[in-house]
């Protein structure tokens, strides 16, 4: 007969439910009590919750762990069974308690947990009756199974969630080994199994190979922000257009040049133990304890798709430019169709560009009806702060953005003018118009350049002049580079439709020159940025204007020897002074090449 004065107020029927609850109601346990004795003979007067606990795991032999959050006092006699002792005292404070056969978890109602299970392999039939067998399912926290998705809830202390959980993974791990699993190895023709990095302006730009394409599809989770930063689709946020900070060299131990100094590594088995580590690299038996021998693991982020155990496993083959995927057999045939459709035989396009200067006055010559907006001319003009004309058509120029009234984000038009305009046949004529122009100075060619490149991959065309800085620092010196020049980056798209064959140009276009001015040892560049879309078909061609420049040239003739007299030698020569108003026009001309 139990006796016992609480020290919170109870209501006397709810009290009364849960002690009937406690003796009546069988319960199957997760293991079972081994305990010294079957009658619990107990008193206490005011006694805190955990001291009882701890008492009765003292009194019984067994390791009690018992959470914060378990409060309150007990006062009473109490002689029942371990059982309904532990369960008595768990309805009227509130808490639950687990025993796994090593140690007595006690924790709040309020630290219970959930964790949803996913069988990939196993059934739940196999993980219920592997529960049962190892005496860890306890019907006071009932697991809720679906087989047909192959998932279970379970609800309950701590201790028992991870438990469960546990011998869950164990238990598909099993059923994926006595399934069988195959590889494979799935050779690439057209496209690259690896990763590759490419060097674009200073930056490193990864193109993604199939094996990773594959990985982010299956283990969406396995490379979440990896290589955030790093992977770069372009130019890094707060860098200077034309300038890039060069890494510095090392020489032969591995230090940098004017930089501070690094001590060598460890000797071989103390390189992780850093000052713990005595002469010998290794530590002393004291602190062996306390850092242990093994190497920290590595970061979670930094494993590779599937290291958990979980399939399929991608992997890329470099050496054979081939995928191997490990799987079971009746997933393995998805992949084949899959691979195919990646590994596509990619287009070539021909893509050639004319660098062209031309006179204002002669421009008017070229035959290039610069109109209104339509699907294949675009002229815009403005202040750049004031919003871009809109239209539908085949092109659209980008000049950066522009905030409006009422803090609204719209395209900004340029500072100045800037025409784009598709030719067809015209192209060749207006070649021709330029080479005439060439024989009065009044048109030039700046460079021609022509490249191949595949479908959907950038083609990049510079003409830079490049030279070096040195930026000190309070400790050390930096060595950057600038750059001036014109670069040219053209992002070519065959679109094929109705039966006919079109092409996307995505284009970004950078002009710098020094302008002779200097912000202490560093030199002032100014640079012209336009970046433009356009859709165009075979055997046209895609004009960009917008950029001027003026170029003065001064120009001295005169009577040999009296041309140089002082003060009367200005009657015998003749100065010429030729400013030229100049516009530049970039020419493209792609062209799908059939093998």
């Amino acid at each position: 007969m139990a006796m016992m004065k609480w020290s919170r107020t109870l209501n006397t029927a709810a009290m009364c439910a849960a002690l009937a609850l406690a003796t009546i109601a069988p319960t199957v346990h997760a293991a079972p009590l081994r305990l010294r004795s079957s009658v619990v003979d107990y008193a206490a007067d005011g006694k805190d919750i955990k001291d009882v606990l701890r008492d009765f795991g003292a009194s019984q032999g067994i390791a009690t762990n018992i959470a914060p959050g378990v409060t309150g006092t007990v006062s009473g006699k109490f002689h029942l069974s371990p059982r309904k002792f532990l369960d008595t005292l768990a309805a009227s404070f509130g808490f639950a308690w687990y025993f796994d056969g090593q140690v007595l978890d006690v924790v709040a109602s309020s630290d219970l947990q959930s964790s949803l299970i996913k069988l990939d392999n196993a059934s739940t039939q196999s993980l219920r009756e592997t529960l049962d067998k190892m005496q860890v399912s306890d019907d006071r926290f009932p697991i809720n199974y679906d087989s047909t998705q192959g998932t279970a809830i379970v609800s309950g202390p701590p201790r028992y969630v991870q438990l469960v959980t546990q011998i869950a993974a164990r238990v598909d791990a099993n059923a994926s080994r006595r399934s069988g699993t195959m590889v494979r190895v799935f050779p690439l023709y057209h496209g690259w199994a690896q990763d590759r990095t490419v060097m674009i302006e200073g930056d490193k730009v990864k193109l993604e190979g199939v094996a990773t394409v594959l990985n982010n599809l299956y283990h969406p989770d396995s490379g979440k922000d990896k290589d955030k930063g790093k992977s770069g689709e372009g130019r890094s946020s707060g860098q200077s257009s034309g300038v890039t900070r060069n890494e510095p060299v090392t020489d032969v131990n591995g230090q940098t040049y004017n930089g501070p100094y690094i001590p060598p590594p460890l000797p071989s088995g103390g390189a992780s133990k850093g000052m713990l580590s005595g002469l010998t690299g290794e530590p002393s038996p004291q602190l062996q304890a306390v850092i242990g021998s093994s190497p920290p693991p590595l970061p979670s982020e930094v494993a590779s798709p599937g290291s958990d155990g979980s399939l399929p496993v991608i992997v890329a083959d470099q050496r054979t430019n081939s995928v191997v995927i490990r799987d079971t057999g009746d997933h393995m045939a998805q992949y084949d169709t899959l691979i195919q459709r990646l590994d596509i035989k990619p287009q070539l396009i021909e893509i050639e560009a004319h660098i062209i200067e031309i006179d204002d006055n002669a421009l008017s010559e070229l035959g290039v009806d610069w109109t209104a907006h339509n699907s294949h001319i675009d002229i815009q003009t403005g202040s750049g702060a004031n919003t871009q004309n809109s239209y539908n058509g085949n092109l659209t120029q980008s000049f950066g953005n522009t905030t409006l009234q009422g803090n609204v984000t719209a395209l900004a038009s340029p500072a100045g003018l800037s025409m784009a305009a598709v030719l067809g046949d015209a192209g060749r004529y207006l070649m021709a118009r330029v080479s005439a122009l060439q024989q009065t100075n009044l048109a030039k060619i700046d460079a021609s350049p022509k490249v191949v490149t595949l479908n959907n991959i950038e083609a990049v065309m510079d003409n830079k002049t490049k030279f070096f800085v040195q930026v000190s620092g309070y400790t050390s010196g930096d060595l950057y580079s600038i750059s001036t020049g014109v670069s040219l980056r053209v992002l070519p798209m065959v679109v094929e439709e109705d039966g006919q064959t079109r092409i996307k140009l995505d284009v970004a276009i950078e002009d710098g020159e020094l302008t002779g001015v200097n912000v202490g040892t560093l030199p002032v560049i100014q640079t012209s940025n336009i970046t433009t879309q356009a859709f165009i078909n075979e055997g046209q061609a895609l004009l960009i204007a917008g950029y001027h420049k003026n170029e003065d040239t001064f120009g001295r003739s005169g009577v040999p020897l009296l041309s140089k007299i002082p003060l009367l030698g200005a009657l015998f020569r003749t100065d010429n002074t030729n400013k030229q108003h100049m516009e530049q026009l970039f020419l493209l001309s792609p062209r799908v090449i059939t093998p």
